[in-house]
């Protein structure tokens, strides 16, 4: 077990990773290269400026420590094998050094670590030191696009594709913010966004992404790591890096469901950091005060207290909405689908299918233009290995619940802590219910079919 020390230089001279194994700390210290020596940004970085100065985007100097501060944590995490690089087959010990130019990060520091370690579940130490290298381009702050008052993710799923599909029928002028790291995730994307420009090319939207190309790192010792549980961090530090260079888009919404917001365990198997938490109420308010306080900007959850089948029903375009499902993307494990299928397609099983089929299910009946490698609720109940186990858990959750309605009180805390107004957690307790009921639904209905 190794920890890492990940220092971002911006050294143009240095062309490759430099790195020390200090054994007596058990420490790896690695030197990674931000700049290639004519300037250019590495990791995909420089596409995106590239892109976003097309549409008169121009970020500020805190936006580029925004962007490489969620770019280090992003390379760290996926970078760094937990199996092979923790004590406990989970917890890893990570450092990271980098330069910003704003000094307001450094106030932000014991958040930022809070932050981390309640979204990936690992000890971070963050180091920040003064930045005298200048990335903005300041005579361009005139030219800077006030199209956009709002931002929005955009990943290619069925929740960020209702939120987009409501601000276009609402006339809203949006930035959608996306993220990729390989071409199929990027295609899923690109094909939802071809239908809003035919669909509603009167109505101001352009995507601000990055796609991470990160092939030719490899930490030494480190392996990798598949979780992705600081992708919504990178997400998040992507668009207040495109807002940064734009006047007066100060509003960021994360468009997530609240069943999966929450995620709250389904059995005592998934606790603790290994319940993901990437739009947790708790996260985003840790967020909002860095936001806030250095760039203006709000983050919040639209969704919060709508189930994925609420938000389904509720679109103000159910017919685009149909026509567009069978290009978004939901599946955790859509790459062993494809590998068995053939092509792409969802598992049918794993939590976010579920939560998924009995989405649609909810708002459109037996509609449901996705195809799913398991699509037979009866072959995945009487399967004993691991395609029926997400399944078994939320009947599981559902039983408990049904046999004792009011711990939905309770079991809205068992991911972490929530604003204490009476009417807010009531809503969330109610939500949550609503969400399991959904699934059991979906589950009687098409059992006994």
């Amino acid at each position: 077990m190794n920890r890492y020390h990940l220092v971002a230089s911006f050294n143009k001279e240095q062309h490759a990773f430099e790195y020390q194994i200090i054994p007596e700390i058990s420490t790896i210290k690695v030197l990674l290269p931000m700049q290639t020596s004519n300037g250019n940004f590495r990791y995909g970085l420089q596409t995106m400026i590239s892109e976003l100065q097309r549409v008169n985007i121009y970020p500020s100097e805190s936006g580029f420590d925004a962007i490489i501060i969620g770019l280090m944590v992003y390379i760290a995490d996926i970078k760094i094998s937990r199996r092979k690089q923790s004590q406990d087959s989970w917890t890893r010990e990570i450092t990271l050094s980098i330069p910003v130019y704003d000094s307001k990060w450094m106030n932000h520091r014991n958040t930022i670590e809070r932050m981390l370690k309640f979204l990936t579940g690992d000890i971070w130490t963050l180091e920040f030191s003064k930045r005298e290298e200048r990335f903005a381009i300041s005579d361009k702050e005139e030219e800077r696009t006030d199209k956009y008052r709002v931002a929005s993710l955009f990943s290619g799923g069925m929740d960020s594709l209702i939120a987009a599909i409501n601000y276009m029928e609402q006339g809203q002028a949006t930035l959608l913010v996306s993220h990729a790291g390989e071409p199929r995730v990027r295609k899923w994307q690109t094909d939802l966004l071809q239908l809003l420009d035919e669909n509603y090319s009167n109505v101001p939207h352009d995507n601000a992404y990055l796609w991470t190309s990160l092939s030719d790192i490899e930490l030494p010792e480190a392996d990798e790591d598949k979780n992705q549980r600081s992708r919504s961090f990178l997400f998040i530090s992507i668009a207040i890096f495109a807002m940064s260079g734009t006047k007066g888009c100060n509003d960021l919404y994360m468009p997530e469901n609240g069943l999966i917001a929450l995620n709250v365990p389904l059995d005592s198997t998934r606790i603790g950091s290994h319940s993901t938490r990437t739009t947790h109420p708790f996260y985003l308010k840790l967020w909002n005060e860095i936001s806030m306080s250095v760039f203006g900007f709000s983050i919040s959850n639209p969704y919060w207290n709508k189930t994925k089948g609420e938000m389904a029903a509720e679109c103000l375009n159910r017919d685009r909405l149909m026509d567009a499902m069978g290009k978004s993307y939901s599946c955790s494990s859509v790459n062993n689908a494809n590998i068995r299928g053939g092509h792409s397609q969802h598992c049918g099983h794993c939590l976010p299918c579920i939560i998924r089929r009995a989405a649609m299910y909810h708002a459109f009946g037996k509609n449901d233009p996705s195809e799913y490698l398991y699509s037979d609720i009866a072959a995945i109940e009487s399967n004993r290995d691991l395609v029926g186990e997400q399944l078994r858990s939320f009947q599981y959750a559902i039983q408990k619940l049904k046999q004792n309605p009011n711990s939905k009180e309770i079991m809205i805390y068992k991911t972490g802590p929530l604003d204490s107004d009476e009417m807010y957690l009531k809503e969330l307790s109610e939500m949550y219910y609503r969400g399991l009921m959904e699934v059991d639904q979906w589950i009687q209905d098409n059992r006994e079919n």
